[in-house]
């Protein structure tokens, strides 16, 4: 319970009391250090500088003197596993600068109609354990964009863990760990850690908040004195904090409106008080706080199905979302849930027919809800045990090709020229004749062209391969609405920096979506 701030004159009286605040911070006026423009500013600017004070080299040269440790660590060596395991080339960045690569990931735009491979190859990559780029020792702004990158789709558990690989101080990696915290629930934990850490020095809102969240409350409320006194918050961090501490206190004053995008300060804040924000039009890294036991049911299943469409959910953990209790609403949702239970049922007792008959509703389930990918990678051992599946060989077929899985596809495979034509694309077997359009004329020409085109040649040639890389999946992350030169040209040089299996499965995404098949 929150100790009660009795007098609201308090603040006169702070001053005796400065010393034991001398860890708060004394700025709140920086701008955002990421682009995530929803991070929690929660340390202060001379603790944090995204920006690294010495020149950064050209990127066509190295570095010409850095004075460095022969034990000093590199946070962009850290992974969670090595990228051989991955069948990624370990020197792929080749002679990028960090600076370069970190703006091709930051600009890297995939949308929800992207091919979901392109999503899982990304989220896969910014956890490879690979050789840095060639100025990383200077420059830390790349493995801050590949936290950053997990943090926007969600991965909140991989992004802490690539933190905690890194063995880094930087308190810039600090405060998304304190965000992860945040939004995960274990925010007492990290508070502690603030406590212990000199080097780390939060902003007066973040030290107010962690203070109480450790049973510190006359602490806390004497350092939202100081902050008032010193004019350091603005009328509305004033007001809230107020209310977070003593909402008994202050029940008769407004509380101010949550912002649009809160940070996940903001975002506990307003819990707290009794102002939970919804999550459905905050970002999806927000959702993951909807997975609390304390949230209602239909919050709980709409962060599942988010968060699985974007891979950052397995689908067997959605399906223990949908499982929880009975259905006994109806339309929107609920449908999708009846669907897919209905489905997981089939699927549990292993029935051919009982599958046949609640396959096709499920799986349009999962399209609406943006994880057919998920659902096909959890459907493919049914879908090797039962080639007998009677009317649905071509919804078969798509699945298993979306679940990466070619010869079982072919098991479903029927004698249309598109069917012939995506098959021969998974397999590799780049002889079959395209349908008759556009897009499966370029997908050919991308398969089995030697030439990228100049700009990505111009790359490869200069040992750049990183930036090659986010350059194709960007380009093809808009699928055939783009050029099909492009379409074409990234395929190749995915082929070209030794992604040949990336490429295929891109190409065969791309016609699926487009319906040739």
């Amino acid at each position: 319970m929150a100790a009660r701030i009795r007098d609201p004159r308090f603040c006169v009286f702070v001053s005796l009391f400065t010393t034991l605040l001398a860890g708060a911070a004394i700025g709140q006026t920086s701008a955002p250090l990421s682009a995530i423009d929803w991070l929690s500013n929660s340390m202060t600017e001379e603790a944090a500088q995204d920006a690294p004070e010495t020149p950064l080299p050209d990127a066509d040269l190295p570095p010409e003197i850095t004075v460095l440790p022969l034990d000093a660590s590199v946070a962009d060596s850290a992974g969670l596993v090595d990228a051989d395991e991955l069948g990624l080339p370990a020197d792929l960045w080749g002679r990028s600068a960090a600076g370069d690569l970190a703006e091709a990931l930051s600009s890297l735009e995939i949308g929800d109609e992207a091919p979901p491979v392109i999503r899982r190859f990304l989220t896969t990559l910014l956890q490879a354990r690979m050789e840095p780029p060639i100025d990383a020792a200077i420059d830390s702004r790349f493995f801050l964009a590949r936290i950053d990158r997990l943090l926007e789709t969600g991965h909140l558990e991989a992004a802490k863990a690539l933190i905690e690989a890194s063995n880094s101080t930087d308190p810039q990696l600090y405060r998304r760990a304190f965000d992860i915290a945040l939004l995960s629930g274990s925010e007492t934990e990290a508070c502690r850690e603030i406590e212990t850490t000199p080097e780390l020095s939060p902003t007066y809102p973040a030290r107010i908040f962690c203070l109480a969240r450790l049973g510190q409350f006359d602490v806390a409320a004497l350092t939202l004195g100081n902050a008032e006194s010193l004019g350091i918050l603005s009328d509305a961090e004033d007001a809230l904090l107020r209310h977070f501490l003593d909402p008994e206190l202050f029940e008769s004053e407004p509380i101010p409106a949550a912002p649009r995008l809160p940070s996940p300060l903001q975002y506990r804040l307003y819990e707290a008080v009794g102002e939970r924000i919804a999550t459905d039009a905050l970002p999806v890294a927000f959702a993951v706080a909807d997975l609390s036991d304390t949230v209602g049911w239909k919050a709980r299943l709409t962060a599942a199905e988010r968060l699985t469409a974007i891979g950052a959910m397995p689908f067997e953990d959605l399906l223990e979302v949908f499982l929880e209790r009975g259905v006994a609403a109806s339309g929107g949702i609920w449908e999708r849930v009846r669907a897919v239970r209905e489905l997981a049922e089939g699927v549990g007792h292993r029935r051919t027919g009982s599958l046949s008959d609640v396959l096709p509703d499920a799986w349009s389930a999962a399209r609406r809800g943006g994880y057919q990918s998920a659902m096909a990678a959890w459907l493919l051992p049914s879908l090797s045990r039962a080639a007998e599946l009677v009317e649905l060989d071509h919804l078969a077929f798509e699945i298993a090709l979306l679940a990466e899985a070619p010869e079982v596809a072919a098991a479903f495979r029927t004698e249309k020229v598109e069917d012939r034509f995506l098959l021969s694309l998974a397999r590799g077997e780049y002889g079959t004749v395209p349908p008759g359009d556009a897009l499966g004329r370029s997908v050919l020409r991308g398969m089995s062209a030697m030439s990228a085109g100049e700009a990505y040649e111009a790359l490869i040639e200069d040992d750049r391969r990183g930036e090659v890389l986010f350059r194709a999946l960007g380009q093809l992350a808009d699928g055939a609405t783009g050029n099909p030169d492009s379409t074409a040209n990234s395929l190749t040089a995915l082929r070209r920096i030794g992604l040949e299996a990336l490429a295929r499965q891109i190409a065969v995404e791309l016609v699926l979506k487009e319906g040739a098949a």
